[in-house]
């Protein structure tokens, strides 16, 4: 049925002796393949890494700012660290009322910088963000408006802890 002639033992280890040359000029060099493997994974994950950052320059509009995981929970983390020292100041009853206004807009100052950081009037990756941080500054703008009042009034100062309570009602 098959018309080839079969092979004797002898010529099929030849056949199979002809893969397996002991002269390094003829084998590949498997330790150079290795390592050119190893050099273009190297690269491709520098490049996927680094590269990402620079693709979101070009891909996004210009009035998009993409915030990354780890930076927003170190903004909210600061920003809730903020929020819990003016609640600290306000149930301090030892502090002078002068020194006492002047710590709370301090401390209003620097959510109001950090609240800019967060975007507003722009896109973000963050649609709750989006939705609610316009909102937020209006309340920071009203407790320092209110807050450098004579006599100061810090009743907007409860509207701030109310808006974060707003914004993550949604991550539960």
């Amino acid at each position: 049925m098959n018309n080839r002639p079969e092979a004797s033992n002898s010529e099929v280890s030849d056949n199979n002796m002809k893969h397996k040359s002991l002269n390094p000029a003829i084998s590949p060099n498997l330790f150079g393949v290795k390592k050119l493997r190893l050099v273009l994974l190297a690269l491709l994950c520098a490049g996927v890494v680094f590269g990402c950052a620079q693709i979101r320059k070009v891909t996004y509009p210009s009035d998009y700012v993409y915030l990354e995981q780890k930076q927003l929970k170190s903004k909210m983390a600061l920003l809730g660290f903020y929020l819990r020292q003016l609640q600290e100041i306000q149930l301090d009853d030892s502090t002078a009322s002068g020194d006492q206004q002047q710590r709370i807009l301090d401390l209003l100052e620097k959510i109001k910088g950090l609240t800019t950081e967060f975007g507003g009037g722009v896109t973000t990756n963050h649609l709750v963000i989006d939705d609610h941080i316009d909102q937020f500054k209006i309340d920071v703008n009203n407790a320092i408006r209110n807050a450098r009042a004579d006599p100061p009034n810090y009743f907007a100062l409860g509207l701030l802890t109310g808006s974060c309570v707003g914004c993550h009602k949604y991550r539960d």
